[in-house]
């Protein structure tokens, strides 16, 4: 497969995650800079919600952007999602404070957050979807775990940004510099964008379109087999709680409820998120030569033995039984979300293809991703330490039943269009009812 097709694919979501990272870990700057300051706890709290506000309204990004990838072609979807990605995560990086301007200044993170949600709701997906109807049948995987990796490079840079900022200056970093990330991200959409736009469609989209098979309303045809349709929500439902309480809530666990240096904690996390993208590039070559459903199997067996052992181990307040809790949680992550990511696309009819994988993902990410560090926050409060990883650890118990049971194993399924064009071709519904 041709580097600018990955490289095109992966910058996206590489400033998704690289974004997300950065606000989740900058949630006590952000807090002091955008909230009153006279309930800290409050303040926390309130930053959190905006984080999680970025995930609801991701479903409707999903549903507007997956169906101009699917009615239009995947790479004018690609190009759209990473300039608005691009224009709202800079401006988060000029914004005034609470200080200057008062409520506006909540009310203008928040409508960042808003647009970047919307032009997240498509990002992933789609580059998944376009990178597979590229690749050769034995790679699937592979190539799009690459795409998956990108979650894991993304996170990493933004831990050893922060971390360079915060040595170069705390102070500054406190006052002014956590705003240089937010700016590197929109230059890093900037790119994307030029990058994306020099793609070709993919041959599955032109094929579709060229026998008048594009469907009108793939928002509606993709809740029509509901069985796949809840299947793949049960599984991105998981892998949206493994990876948001790893991304957006441990980093804040550990510096207020387990009193971690903010240091350490960084520099913790980029070598936990450096190992998972090896271990993502890994998944998808073992899910070409072994199938899906193991790999997956594997992942969340993983993750309902070892998410309270993280917590209890996050406890020790080193950095080597830091980086040990955060292994914990990262390599159920790679592994439920590479595999999980490959099934999709390939359950998925390709007419309706960047649609119905955008709404499970992403509803799966506004119900249960946005709200993890959230409740994981109150939770803690409520329960004590360990509470977050019984939280994970009952939700994959309930995973593990529903993988084993429905489903199917998708390593020989074509994901491209093959039977010829005729007038009696059945129709987009008859696809779906047979899926």
């Amino acid at each position: 497969m041709q580097k600018k097709i990955l490289g095109a694919a992966m910058v996206g979501h590489i400033v998704e995650s690289f974004d997300f990272v950065i606000y989740g870990y900058s949630a006590t700057i952000i807090a002091k800079h955008f909230f009153p300051t006279g309930d800290p706890t409050l303040a926390i709290l309130s930053t959190l919600a905006v984080y999680s506000i970025a995930f609801v309204v991701r479903p409707l990004g999903g549903a507007v952007f997956g169906s101009m990838g699917d009615r239009l072609g995947r790479r004018t979807a690609l190009s759209t999602v990473v300039l608005i990605m691009a224009v709202s995560t800079a401006a988060i990086g000029v914004l005034p404070t609470y200080a200057v301007v008062g409520i506006a200044a909540p009310l203008l993170l928040l409508l960042c957050r808003l647009a970047q949600g919307l032009s997240m709701g498509a990002e992933y997906t789609s580059a998944a979807s376009y990178v597979m109807e590229q690749a050769p049948p034995g790679r699937r995987a592979l190539c799009t775990s690459a795409v998956g990796s990108a979650t894991f490079i993304g996170a990493a840079l933004a831990a050893f940004t922060l971390l360079a900022l915060r040595l170069s200056s705390a102070p500054a970093y406190a006052d002014w510099t956590w705003r240089l990330p937010f700016l590197l991200g929109g230059v890093m959409a900037l790119i994307g964008l030029y990058m994306r736009l020099r793609l070709e469609e993919t041959k599955t989209f032109r094929a579709i379109e060229d026998r008048g098979e594009t469907t009108s309303t793939p928002v509606r045809d993709s809740f029509r087999d509901w069985r796949v349709f809840l299947l793949l929500l049960m599984i991105f439902s998981l892998l949206a709680v493994v990876a948001q309480n790893f991304l957006g809530y441990l980093p804040t666990y550990l510096t207020t409820t387990g009193g971690l240096p903010a240091v350490t904690t960084l520099v913790a996390s980029g070598i936990a998120l450096v190992l998972c993208a090896g271990l993502s590039i890994l998944t998808g070559a073992l899910a070409d030569r072994l199938g899906r459903k193991p790999l997956l199997i594997a992942g969340i067996v993983v993750a309902v033995l070892g998410s309270v052992p993280a917590y209890v181990i996050a406890a020790g307040g080193s950095l080597f039984t830091t980086v040990v809790a955060e292994i914990l949680l990262v390599i159920p992550a790679a592994l439920v979300g590479m595999t999980a990511t490959v099934v999709a696309v390939e359950l998925v009819p390709p007419q309706i293809r960047a649609t119905s994988t955008a709404l499970t993902y992403n509803i799966a990410y506004a119900v249960l991703g946005g709200t993890a560090p959230l409740v994981g926050t109150l939770l803690t409060a409520r329960f004590g330490r360990l509470a977050p990883g019984a939280y994970i650890t009952v939700l994959a118990a309930l995973a593990l039943v529903v993988v084993i049971v429905a489903l199917p194993e998708t390593r020989n399924r074509s994901v491209t269009v093959t039977r010829p064009r005729d007038d009696d071709a059945e129709p987009v519904s008859d696809v779906l009812s047979s899926t």
